[in-house]
């Protein structure tokens, strides 16, 4: 069986390209046993599909969209921005 780090690197590159028959095998087994691999690969589909829904352009500083990058008010960036102390 997989150990913890060997399946959440597989995950990892299953992100970047298609892994091949026998590596999901031994995935899919180690995430159906291991509760806390299940937790992982959660978070990152829903990180990945976060990125997905963004909008292409929104990692300028103005997205060209009225809500600015990640929807946010130009004053709601200032406020960010100044308890940063940026």
């Amino acid at each position: 069986m997989l150990s913890c780090a060997d399946a959440t690197q597989r995950m990892s590159e299953g992100l970047d390209r298609h892994l091949p028959w026998r590596a999901r095998t031994g995935l899919r087994f180690h995430v159906m046993m291991c509760s806390a691999c299940r937790r992982y690969r959660r978070q990152i589909l829903g990180i990945e599909a976060l990125l997905r829904r963004r909008p292409k352009d929104a990692s300028s500083e103005d997205s060209g969209t009225d809500g600015g990058p990640f929807g946010l008010s130009p004053a709601k960036r200032e406020e960010i921005k100044r308890s940063l102390g940026s």
